[in-house]
């Protein structure tokens, strides 16, 4: 016998008061966002549940998040069925699907997927000295660190995302031949279309509406952060935002009594991971891994760009929906072109850490049940690196069975490619791949990262520190295809990239 799965309940919760602390900790929004799941499936399944997946929670520390969780909602969950999944911006979409994939196979019966982040009550309280009062652990919070694998690109100074995205926004615009104006032209118009999402959003963390000339340009409500992106191009973690899904499969409901019309069908699912190292891809134009991730997950549910009425394109920064539609072939920009999300994205809907495609599948349904049709998702973790795309529809899937999925969100997969080499001892002459370039709240650029070849062909990085330099290279004209050189630097950290 089939076992279909469905979503039949979804919730959100968000905090803007900066006073009432106890209502922005990730443990009372994950409440606050499954309740809100199991009053919206019509019948409340939580008590039922039987697998409980918390996205990974960056803002506070917990002895046992899951088990916390199933306390307080009164779901009796065996310690091997409830867990923490990896940080990633892309883990949402694949606890959903590995969920599916488990109910398909009568693994499970009803799962809770959720995640919060208190980020923003966090910072405030400690820049005003007040003591936080959440749930205290047992024993002190981990050691955070990028890992071994990006030791490398951490050096060099590709530390954050908003180091490692730019890459591939210049590498990008360069080899279409476009120029800077145009390329921030399409970067604006997509994020004000963001901006009209999210302010018809009631749980986006910004509803303010920001026109194209406001986004496009640098300005001091709107500085440029790394360039070539500003303040308002950015992802915003600095939020107090939860949500949670139930799924479960079309016989519960239906025992249960829930009412057809609350179901959305997940149809299956894929993803690909990049190389850990952003330094070690092959291309910044383009990216292996997912395109690998939409044409797998087209070819497993049997749709193409044409029977999308509605997509959830990552944006984090302005290149990831650029590179996501331009894979699908989905055209952007035009005034009859569909939004590429129907969240907001994660400058004005808000971007609670690995959460957010949570918001995006609890919103997805929300559009499928209203107007009907089918939803692709796509997902982004890391430095670019790890992708994952998942479809839902408002009706059942025209394949049956849910595809059995191969990686569990917990599992690390293996890149799609080996590493490009990467020369750290080089000095010569170097033609820049890519490029990217922290400023700072002065509106000077403070330093950089260089990415580009060395004379025999080889992948080699460099710093950008001098001013001159660094001028030269964001003044707005082409850096990609210059030539400087990269000059040894001193005490054994990477070289410096001069012009």
């Amino acid at each position: 016998m089939t076992i279909t799965p469905v979503v039949v309940g979804v919730g959100q919760s968000i905090n803007h008061d900066d006073d009432d602390l106890a209502a922005s900790e990730p443990v009372a929004l994950i409440e606050a966002a499954a309740r809100a799941a199991g009053d919206d499936s019509a019948v409340d399944l939580l008590a039922q549940a039987d697998v409980v997946e918390i996205m990974g929670v960056g803002s506070w520390w917990y002895d046992d998040l899951p088990g916390l969780v199933a306390q307080r909602l009164g779901a009796e969950v065996a310690p091997g069925r409830r867990r923490m999944l990896p940080t990633g911006g892309e883990t949402p979409l694949r606890a959903l699907d590995v969920a599916a994939a488990r109910i398909a196979a009568g693994d499970a019966c009803v799962v809770l997927l959720a995640g919060a982040e208190g980020t923003r009550a966090l910072t405030r309280a400690k820049r005003a000295g007040v003591e936080i009062p959440w749930t205290q652990s047992s024993a002190p919070r981990p050691e955070w660190t990028l890992g071994p694998e990006l030791a490398g690109a951490q050096a060099l100074g590709i530390e954050r995302a908003f180091d490692a995205f730019p890459l591939y926004e210049h590498a990008l615009r360069a080899v279409e031949g476009r120029s800077f104006a145009d390329a921030q032209t399409e970067s604006a118009r997509l994020w004000a279309g963001l901006s009209r999402v999210a302010a018809a959003n009631p749980y986006a963390w910004s509803r303010d509406l920001y026109d194209e000339a406001f986004l496009a340009a640098t300005s001091a409500g709107n500085r440029m952060v790394a360039y070539p992106y500003t303040k308002h191009l950015v992802a915003n973690p600095f939020v107090n935002q939860g949500a949670a899904l139930l799924v479960t499969d079309t016989a519960t409901a239906r025992a249960h009594g829930i009412p057809e019309d609350r179901w959305v069908y997940p149809w299956g699912g894929a993803g690909a991971d990049e190389p850990t190292d952003p330094r070690a891809r092959d291309h910044y134009a383009h990216n292996r891994a997912l395109e690998a991730a939409v044409q797998i997950t087209q070819a497993l549910t049997r749709t193409r760009v044409d029977d999308y009425d509605a997509v959830e394109l990552y944006s984090c920064f302005p290149v990831m929906p650029k590179l996501t539609a331009r894979t699908l072939g989905l055209a952007t920009g035009t005034p009859d072109a569909m939004p590429v999300s129907v969240t907001g994205g994660l400058s004005f809907a808000g971007g609670p850490g690995s959460n957010y495609l949570t918001h995006s599948l609890a919103q997805m349904v929300l559009r499928l049940r209203e107007s009907g049709g089918t939803g692709f998702l796509h997902g982004v973790g890391m430095f670019n690196t790890k992708h994952h795309c998942v479809v839902l529809s408002a009706r059942p899937s025209p394949r049956g069975e849910y595809p059995a999925v191969p990686h569990d969100p917990a599992e690390v997969r293996p890149p799609l490619y080996d590493p490009v080499p990467v020369d750290d001892n080089y000095e010569g002459p170097v033609t820049i791949e890519t490029l990217s370039v922290r400023f700072g709240r002065d509106g000077a650029p403070e330093r950089g990262v260089v990415l580009g070849r060395g004379s025999d062909g080889q992948r080699v990085g460099a710093r950008l520190v001098d001013a001159d330099t660094l001028g030269a290279l964001t003044d707005s004209s082409e850096p990609v295809g210059q030539v400087g050189t990269a000059l040894a630097g001193a005490a054994g950290r990477p070289a410096v990239f001069r012009v």
